[in-house]
């Protein structure tokens, strides 16, 4: 059990490595996809071109061509800084990409519910501050440790050489307890067939004992005989339950000794 414990988080770990190098071979895919998509995209670029040097063309038959093309700028340019403006704005609104409100909140009811009226929203932001900036020494340390050394990521080959190796541990320590198990319940048979043919053969010696001590002493009373049947019924299921129990002691002992 304690191998399986051990074995198991390195195989999902491996496992997980190997789904992450998979994903970025399909991300490869895509963006060999992207790729013409984006190709595709500069005709598109081309056409806009095209159609703005028409518009030229057109505006300049009222005005020259050189004053319609710069009034076509001025336009996009100032279509583009809205744009960005407006970007720039919510990507910053949306800042950091957690919720703070319900962390905030979240951190606020446990502190009220550890310390009561005492603890008040004051309290709640200086411990998110203080874990911020534990945070960020721990990064500058990190970083700043020479004998820290960062484990090089396995290839593709060695993942799956190491789960390869490591499955067929895994079916060699299946198959032995599979084994172990066959064999406790084989030798718990055996010891019940034996336990059961001593009971026979006891029971057999004890009637041939009383039928021996009956025809050496003459003819035995009726009442005798019946007192003989009497005690071999009585030793018969005590004998079983005896075996019985001696059977499931052994079969227990070596389960709790694998």
């Amino acid at each position: 059990m304690k191998v399986f414990l051990r074995l198991l988080p390195k195989q999902l770990k491996d496992e997980a490595q190997l789904a992450v190098l998979e994903l970025k071979e399909k991300g490869i895919k895509v963006g060999v996809g992207a790729a013409f998509a984006v190709v595709g995209l500069v005709f598109l670029l081309f056409a806009t071109i095209a159609l703005i040097g028409a518009a030229i063309a057109g505006l300049s038959h009222v005005m020259p061509a050189w004053l319609a093309a710069l009034l076509l700028a001025v336009v996009f340019l100032v279509v583009v800084a809205i744009l960005a403006l407006i970007g720039v704005s919510k990507i910053k609104s949306a800042m950091p990409l957690v919720p703070e409100k319900a962390i905030f909140g979240l951190r606020y009811d446990l502190g009220v519910v550890k310390e009561g009226s005492a603890y008040n929203e004051g309290r709640v932001q200086r411990d998110i501050n203080e874990a911020k900036q534990r945070k960020q020494r721990k990064k500058e340390e990190a970083a700043n440790d020479p004998n820290r050394v960062k484990p090089v990521a396995p290839t593709e080959e060695q993942l799956r050489s190491r789960l390869k190796l490591r499955r067929e541990h895994l079916k060699s320590l299946r198959d032995d307890v599979q084994n172990r198990v066959d064999s406790v319940k084989s030798a718990t048979q055996g010891f019940v067939n034996r336990t059961s043919r001593t009971v026979s053969t006891t029971q057999q010696t004890l009637k041939g004992t009383f039928a021996t001590k009956g025809g050496t002493q003459g003819v035995r009373a009726e009442g005798s005989t019946s007192a003989a049947d009497t005690l071999s019924e009585r030793w018969q299921p005590l004998a079983v339950a005896v075996a019985a129990g001696t059977a499931f002691l052994v079969f227990l002992r070596k389960l709790l000794k694998k």
